[in-house]
């Protein structure tokens, strides 16, 4: 087998996404990646030390992508900071959907505890672009009075799990054939509704209300099993 062919760190990144997609970071090994490209298994250890090295450049530029990807959409959808947090979200899931190894890199947990400085920089700055959306968004009402911590918090949680149900293939076909990019943007909207900026902090209020200490009352046929 040939030692080099083309840019081979090029195409053992593209390989390596492609693997990610199909089976998973688990999956991944450069010997069998050298395998699929046709060269030696010592070929790809001139461009990277091992699997953790190879998936940090991956990662890293899927928080380039995600970035830019993101703050596109933000910019798109104008200056009213309200929109502009509906746009990242909707923008984030689509990005995981769209480039899907990027998006399995970026929340393994294993690529990140290997994480270099440059690394857990391109984390560090996807993040302050989450904080500055949010902080823009609570100025124009969005779970006013709640702590930025939290409010970013439920935003990202719910954002990330709508991206994993949307990759979760036995779940989506229970759910017949439904309209993705609909449910994308009716699920964003409950998490930031510019019509309603509030909303998702009265869901919390009314969830409260039913707190432990509080028994809700059960309805007739308690009552009727009492008086019987």
């Amino acid at each position: 087998m040939n030692y080099h062919h083309g840019n081979l760190r090029r195409e053992l990144l593209d390989r390596a996404a492609v693997v990610i997609t199909e089976q998973g970071v688990e999956a991944l090994s450069l010997r069998a990646l050298a395998q699929e490209l046709g060269v030696s298994h010592a070929a790809p250890a001139r461009h990277f030390r091992d699997k953790a090295d190879l998936l940090r450049v991956l990662a890293k530029e899927g928080f380039q992508k995600i970035t830019e990807y993101v703050l596109a959409a933000a910019d798109a959808a104008g200056p009213d900071p309200l929109e502009r947090g509906v746009a990242l979200g909707r923008a984030f899931v689509r990005f995981s959907q769209q480039y899907p190894a990027y998006y399995k890199i970026s929340i393994h947990p294993e690529v990140m505890a290997q994480a270099d400085d440059e690394l857990k920089e391109f984390h560090r700055a996807r993040t302050e672009v989450l904080f500055d959306v949010a902080r823009k968004a609570q100025a124009a009402g969005w779970l006013k009075g709640e702590d930025i911590e939290t409010a970013v918090a439920f935003s990202f949680a719910a954002v990330r799990g709508l991206a994993a149900v949307l990759s979760d293939k036995l779940f989506m076909r229970g759910m017949g054939a439904i309209d993705r990019d609909a449910l994308i943007e009716r699920a964003i909207r409950l998490i930031i509704d510019p019509s309603n900026p509030q909303t998702a902090r009265n869901v919390t209020s009314n969830a409260r209300k039913s707190a432990p200490g509080k028994v809700p009352d059960k309805g007739p046929a308690k009552r009727r099993r009492k008086s019987a």
